[in-house]
């Protein structure tokens, strides 16, 4: 559409701001599927020609409205502000608005670079909006916008907006002087004026105990350290002292800097940072979410050794893997020789926790099955062969083909009175536990010639087993009582049922469905109402699926001899040199 079209649209449409705001956002939708953008400029000519107040006009939107989306309005408006004519006061009054009504959605954030370039524009905006703001009773809810007109003050004028920092540094308002010191670290200055702002940011630290204060000096020293690379030196030493023992705000700023602002850290100033993460608690899910990307970048940067370390740190003070989603997925899907090394190592060391995490991170995997490879630079010899065995055993004693997988690949280079004791623990609990999944298992190892021999023994040796069941099965008195079958599967039901409704109780299945009792049959009934109050009768059929798994069978066969050599596995340690 032509500009003179759209002015016609807009004009139209002016006489009833919410009319002229659904046709703003008609048009903005239009022009994403067009090459012809005029309605910026429109919108621009119409204000400051005086044909419409769009500031005004901006200032009552309601997020609630149904005839417009709110940040449709709001990318329209962030888009055509700079240039506008208008006050800062009129201006600031109308962000201020618009802040109120996104909440806390993120969207928002564009407003305060848009307010920057408004103030750019002209010279005496930067000054305006900082005397202004510092004037208001609500001064908080106007102070976010101060690092904004600071950093409008144009590339001629950074000694003025300097000295306008350093005195907002003195306010008794934290927000205020969160808002100078996040401004401190960005202000375009040179290499002569580079030390005054260093000065600055390490001199207010030494002073500062506002948590989100401190939290803007951090993000501001290392925005100064990329901007000007020769300090890092210094930034790392003033560092030092400022993050040890920081509060939770400040952990978060180092973990949002860690996970997702492109700055090429120095080694030392990048393991000082993740040093600090190291006990971060479980209850903090901001920051936990922000480790949880941080792994992820680290393993992709080659830094993996550096990620393994957090990991650990942060298991062990309670930080479980389904917190860890992300870096889980990658994990189990792009990092297989890391996996495999980490797997290893954790179970050498015998410490539950760790082996807990390993439990936790493949308890969860759909699909097809994770098959582990033991890192045998760790084996050195075969006591720890057999150990990591048997943590395998006790801890993915759940996921049969990981662990069975784990032992096979020990297997290949043990001697044999190790590959004797493995073959075993594969047979007895595992095999006669899973003799359908891990048969399968087996059988697709021979077929691709990997450790054939003795996954066919251990085939036969099944098989031999069952045959000697076949031959007593008919004995009649080994078969238990009917009465007692049938209690036993009464009180097995009522145990299934007891743990279906307390599983659901509060699911989210409970929050977007209906349940319905089928007393008969094989459908339900249900109405719809329709717009003219009558009801059309309808009939669903029900549609059966199905779920199977293999239980262990040595639960149910011999549950005590099996539990406590899962707990043997599990809680058994490898002697030390020491000790013998």
């Amino acid at each position: 559409m032509s500009l003179e079209g759209t002015k016609t649209r807009l004009l139209v449409a002016s006489e009833v701001a919410e009319e002229l705001l659904t046709q703003v956002d008609e048009l903005y939708v239009e022009e994403i599927r067009s090459e012809e953008k005029t309605l910026e400029d429109a919108l621009s000519q119409l204000h400051n020609a005086g044909d419409i107040d769009l500031i005004e006009i901006i200032r009552g939107v309601d997020k609630s409205s149904y005839g417009y989306d709110f940040f449709t309005i709001l990318h329209a408006f962030e888009s055509v502000l700079p240039s506008l004519d208008a006050s800062v006061e009129d201006v600031l009054h109308c962000l201020l608005h618009l802040t109120q009504q996104a909440g806390r959605d993120l969207a928002v954030g564009g407003i305060y670079s848009v307010f920057e370039r408004f103030c750019s524009m002209e010279e005496h905006r930067s000054s305006d909006s900082i005397r202004f703001i510092l004037a208001q009773r609500e001064l908080s809810a106007y102070a976010p916008f101060l690092s904004s007109s600071i950093l409008a003050y144009g590339s001629d004028r950074v000694s003025d907006a300097i000295q306008k920092t350093e005195n907002l540094i003195a306010s008794r308002n934290e927000i205020v002087r969160s808002q100078a010191y996040y401004a401190l670290g960005r202000l375009k200055v040179g290499e002569m004026q580079a030390n005054v702002i260093w000065e600055l940011l390490s001199g207010s630290a030494s002073g500062e105990r506002e948590s989100c204060c401190c939290a803007s000096i951090l993000r501001s020293t290392i925005s100064f350290g990329d901007a000007f690379p020769s300090y890092w030196s210094q930034i790392e030493d003033f560092l030092l002292t400022f993050v040890e023992g920081a509060p939770p705000e400040v952990l978060y700023e180092i973990s949002h800097i860690l996970a997702f602002q492109r700055i090429d850290l120095p080694k030392g100033v990048l393991k000082l940072l993740v040093k600090q993460l190291a006990n971060v608690s479980p209850e903090h899910k901001g920051i936990i979410g922000n480790v949880d990307h941080l792994l992820v970048n680290l393993v992709e940067k080659g830094a993996s050794s550096l990620a393994l370390k957090l990991l650990e740190s942060i298991l062990t003070v309670g930080v479980k893997f389904p917190q860890l989603d992300y870096f889980s997925r990658e994990l189990l899907s792009k990092h297989h020789k890391l996996l495999n090394h980490i797997v290893t190592k954790w179970f050498l060391s015998g410490d539950s926790t760790l082996c807990h995490g390993v439990l936790d991170l493949l308890h969860d995997v759909t699909g097809k099955d994770v098959e582990l490879e033991a890192e045998m630079a760790l084996l050195g010899d075969e006591v720890k062969k057999k150990f990591v065995s048997h943590k395998a055993v006790g801890w993915l004693f759940t996921r049969p083909v990981a662990a069975a997988s784990f032992i096979l690949s020990i297997y290949e280079i043990a001697l044999r009175t190790t590959r004797k004791e493995l073959k075993q623990v594969l047979y007895d609990p595992l095999l006669l536990s899973y003799p359908g999944e891990l048969k399968r298992f087996f059988q697709s190892c021979i077929d691709k010639g990997f450790q054939a021999h003795p996954c066919d023994q251990l085939l036969e040796r099944l098989q031999a087993y069952h045959s000697d069941i076949e031959k007593v099965s008919e004995l009649k008195e080994l078969t238990a009582p009917r009465e007692n079958i049938s209690v036993y599967w009464k009180e097995s039901s009522k145990s299934m049922q007891a743990a279906y409704e307390d599983a659901s109780r509060g699911s989210i299945i409970d929050l977007i469905a209906t349940k319905q009792t089928l007393l008969y049959g094989n459908s339900s009934i249900y109405y719809i109402h329709r717009a003219d109050g009558e009801q059309v009768r309808q009939e669903m059929q029900m549609q059966s699926f199905s779920h199977s798994t293999e239980m262990p069978r040595l639960n149910v066969l011999d549950p005590e001899s099996l539990d406590y050599i899962l707990r043997v596995y599990r809680c058994e340690r490898m002697k030390n040199e020491a000790d013998s």
